[in-house]
């Protein structure tokens, strides 16, 4: 009995050991998605006892946590968050799966700590820069964030969906004027002057720019991806979307247009799609199988690598 035991223990730990932290993790995530909570933290307490987690990895594990009812290990594990860097106080104050954390013991001395980071992190800022970026970021991203419930509630072609796409047209131009004064006197700023969504907030405007903007400014976002300043994702949408917009086929996949014919959404023509993944891969893009089904798309192109 006692060898019977002893090699089930051997099996598990093989099993265990089969999987690797990022495998546990990514499948704590997916249930996370699906809504199963408490698979979801069991899965976060398998990768932990492999190595550490990183801070955005506490920070969800402690979201699921919190979703499953357990205040003193959501609290937990944001303070391991916290103690790894995390630093974006303004997600953290309003983050709906976090509400049940406000009254509780220890949810103060976490924002003590996160809002430590953020000062930190910020202390070199160009403070004014970043709050009129940051600000210009709500203005173009609030209508779009209307879109659907304003598509549902009027119709795609009524007068009302015409008078809001006027809106975000007029607000698109008030945004890319102010952008182009900051590029053209500042340069593409980084992240390292002022922060993510500051510098998130220049890639969103010229993608909604024209295409002879687009393209005058695309080398400027070439050069802050290399310097490690901007996102290399950021680069690859972008060049997709001048790419599409010239009648080229795009490299990595992120266009998504409307047949004429079907009414239904497609993936714009792919330049050596059997390769897309990896390409995407490259620019930290997630496979395009997954990022397809937003639109309802089955992607069924088996890819490769070279």
């Amino acid at each position: 009995m006692k060898s019977v035991l002893s090699v089930l223990i051997y099996l598990t730990a093989i099993t265990l050991n089969a999987q690797t932290f990022e495998e546990f993790v990514q499948n704590g995530e997916k249930l996370y998605n699906e809504k199963k909570f408490s698979e979801s933290v069991n899965e976060y307490a398998k990768a932990f006892n492999i190595k550490e987690g990183n801070a955005s990895q506490y920070y969800n594990a402690a979201c699921a946590w919190a979703l499953l009812g357990d205040t003193t290990q959501s609290i937990k594990y944001l303070n391991l968050s916290a103690a790894k860097g995390w630093k974006n106080l303004k997600h953290i104050k309003r983050d709906p799966d976090l509400t049940s954390l406000h009254s509780v013991l220890g949810w103060d001395k976490v924002l003590e700590m996160v809002k430590l980071n953020l000062d930190e992190y910020e202390k070199d800022f160009d403070k004014p820069l970043k709050e009129q970026l940051e600000l210009i970021y709500v203005r173009d991203q609030t209508l779009r964030q209307l879109y659907q419930d304003a598509e549902k509630k009027f119709g795609r072609e009524s007068e009302e969906m015409s008078y809001y796409w006027k809106l975000v047209s007029e607000q698109d131009s008030l945004n890319e004027s102010a952008v182009i004064k900051i590029i053209e006197e500042k340069g593409w700023v980084g992240t390292s002057v002022v922060g993510g969504q500051a510098n998130i907030t220049l890639w969103l405007v010229i993608q909604h720019a024209p295409i002879e903007t687009q393209e005058k400014y695309l080398p400027l976002l070439r050069e802050s991806v290399k310097k490690g300043e901007s996102s290399g994702s950021h680069l690859a949408l972008l060049e997709d979307r001048i790419q599409m917009r010239n009648g080229k086929p795009q490299t990595f996949g992120s266009q998504i247009i409307r047949d004429e014919k079907t009414g239904k959404q497609v993936v714009y023509e792919i330049w050596e799609p059997a390769y897309v993944n990896q390409r995407r891969k490259e620019v930290g893009l997630g496979p395009i199988d997954e990022y397809v089904k937003r639109w309802g798309i089955e992607w069924t192109i088996e890819q490769k690598e070279r």
